[in-house]
């Protein structure tokens, strides 16, 4: 499961801005249509979406993000060239992401946009394993037991109805 592009965006004195992408390999207006659908209207902290926008297909996960003047909202976004991925995968590792940084007190703009690369790095190996401090360390599995555990529910389900 790689990800063509893994973008920040936050809510700006002027609208939704990008904050950084990694890589910078999207055009620029796919980039500018990304930011754009990137937080549904009327979003919340921990809200999850999925959409397409152009060629692409994007996963963002919306966050609260801790500010000089004021608490601001951003979305962390995952960008694919299909609908060949695990969107919960992306939501578990975003997710993930988000609270250890919010647990240890190092959610910051400058941290995610540093982290952008690792995160990215993390999706295409399938481990995420990143040195945030001397005592903070992201450390998850990427593997098939994250994916979505109502297909679970559902398959044991089947299984004893028939029984």
């Amino acid at each position: 499961m790689k990800p063509v592009s893994l973008c920040l965006v936050e809510m700006g004195k002027k609208g939704l801005e990008l904050v950084r992408a990694y890589p910078e390999v999207l055009p620029q207006e796919e980039v500018n249509n990304i930011v754009l659908k990137s937080m549904p209207l009327g979003a919340n902290d921990g809200d999850f979406a999925t959409n397409t926008t152009g060629t692409s297909v994007i996963s963002s996960y919306v966050f609260s993000l801790p500010g000089e003047e004021r608490t601001n909202i951003a979305s962390l976004i995952a960008v694919f060239s299909s609908m060949n991925y695990q969107p919960q995968v992306i939501k578990k590792v975003f997710s993930f992401t988000v609270t250890e940084l919010r647990k240890n007190n190092a959610i910051d703009k400058q941290v995610l946009t540093d982290l952008l690369p690792k995160l990215y790095d993390g999706l295409v190996k399938g481990e995420l394993r990143i040195k945030i401090s001397s005592v903070v360390t992201l450390d998850l599995a990427i593997t098939s037991e994250l994916t979505d555990e109502k297909k679970d529910v559902f398959d044991a389900f089947g299984e004893d109805v028939w029984k």
